[in-house]
C-alpha cells in the first residue's frame, strides 16, 4: 500500500501527466459532444451521441493512460536505472508491477469520475442500475492496458523506440474501439477484428454498465476481456522480470 501511495504522489506531482491523463480526455469529450460530430456520422443508435461517446472516452482514456503514460514512465525508470536499483532490493518485479497497477487503477477511477460528472451535469446523462459493474470493468481494463505499457517498455530503450509501438497500438485500438463512431460504419471484417481486440469489448461493457444497453453481448465481452487480462498479465510479468527489472 505504501508503494501504491508513492506512485500516486509521483503522478500528481507531474502536471504534464495530469493534463494528458485527466484533463485532455475531458476536453476531447466536451469538444466532440458540443460540436455535433454525430451529424457527419451514420449514427443510428438508440442512444444520444453524448451517451454513446461518454463510455467510449472513458475506455479510450484508460487505454491511453496504460499504453502511453505507463510505457513512457517505465522507460524513464529504465533510463535512470531506477529499476536496476530496485531489483537488488527485496522488492520483486511482481510486487512492483502490481503496486503500479494499483496506483493506475485509482487514477482511472478519478478519470472516470471527472468524465461522469461532466456527462451528468452538462448532458443530462442518466445512469442505469448496472453501474455497480463499472469499478470491476475499470479494474479489468486498467490491468490489461497497463500491461500493454509494461510490454512496450520491455522492448524499447527510449521514447524514439517506443513511439512506433505506442502509436500503432493507440491508433489501431482507437479506430476499432467503438469510441468516436459506431463500428457498424466499418467493413464487416474490421467489425469482426474489433470484437477480438480489447478496447471494443471494454467500451461495450462500459455502455452496458452505464446505460444497461447491450446486455445480450455483455457476457461475450467479459470473456474477451478476461482472455486479454490473463494473457497480458502472464506476458508482462515474464518479460518485465527478464528484460526490464534487472
Amino acid at each position: 500500500m505504501k508503494l501504491v501511495t508513492t506512485f500516486l504522489k509521483t503522478f500528481f506531482r507531474n502536471s504534464r501527466a495530469i493534463f494528458f491523463v485527466i484533463l485532455l480526455p475531458a476536453a476531447i469529450f466536451l469538444l466532440l459532444a458540443t460540436f455535433g460530430v454525430e451529424r457527419v456520422l451514420d449514427f443510428q443508435l438508440d442512444l444520444k451521441y453524448t451517451d454513446f461517446l461518454l463510455p467510449g472516452i472513458i475506455a479510450y482514456a484508460i487505454m491511453q493512460a496504460g499504453v502511453y503514460t505507463v510505457g513512457y514512465t517505465m522507460i524513464d525508470y529504465k533510463r535512470l536505472n531506477i529499476l536496476r536499483r530496485l531489483s537488488v532490493t527485496p522488492l520483486t518485479a511482481g510486487r512492483f508491477l502490481w503496486a503500479q497497477t494499483g496506483a493506475r487503477f485509482v487514477i482511472a477511477l478519478i478519470q472516470t469520475a471527472v468524465l461522469l460528472v461532466l456527462g451528468l451535469i452538462m448532458f443530462s446523462t442518466v445512469l442505469s442500475g448496472q453501474v455497480i459493474f463499472l469499478p470491476l470493468i475499470i479494474l479489468i481494463g486498467t490491468i490489461i492496458f497497463v500491461n500493454f505499457g509494461y510490454i512496450i517498455a520491455c522492448f524499447a530503450r527510449d521514447y524514439e523506440e517506443a513511439a512506433p509501438y505506442t502509436s500503432i497500438a493507440g491508433l489501431a485500438l482507437g479506430f476499432l474501439g467503438d469510441v468516436f463512431f459506431p463500428i457498424n460504419n466499418l467493413p464487416t471484417f474490421l467489425q469482426q477484428a474489433a470484437g477480438f481486440l480489447p478496447l471494443k469489448p471494454l467500451t461495450a461493457a462500459m455502455r452496458y454498465s452505464l446505460y444497461g444497453v447491450g446486455g445480450e453481448i455483455f457476457p461475450a465481452n467479459i470473456i474477451v476481456l478476461l482472455f486479454w487480462l490473463a494473457v497480458s498479465v502472464f506476458v508482462a510479468n515474464i518479460l518485465f522480470a527478464k528484460k526490464a527489472y534487472k
